[in-house]
């Protein structure tokens, strides 16, 4: 996340066909650093002290700043927030939709 990314375009930074949703989403991995790409367009920003920078990632998906070590998720304060569901099914439906 060093790099600087360009912002999500509408109709066409997400998959148009099946075909191309299950080739991006194939598991939970590609879900979420799609989600974190919407989030934090350009780098991550840190909730709790604000400073701009890549964050360390735990084993569970977790981010952690490195400046102040508040530790937060992708799906944080969202409407994913504490889901058991799969962000892939999630996904699925908002593409069905």
């Amino acid at each position: 996340m060093n790099e600087h990314r360009a912002p999500p375009v509408a109709g066409h930074d997400y998959p148009q066909t099946w075909s191309q949703f299950t080739d991006w989403f194939h598991n939970e991995g590609p879900c979420l650093d799609y989600l974190e790409r919407l989030r934090w367009p350009q780098q991550f920003i840190c909730p709790k002290c604000g400073i701009i920078g890549a964050p360390l990632k735990t084993s569970r998906n977790r981010l952690v700043c490195q400046t102040c070590s508040h530790q937060t998720s992708v799906t944080a304060g969202t409407i994913f927030d504490k889901t058991r569901t799969p962000l892939k099914v999630w996904l699925a439906a908002a593409w069905y939709i």
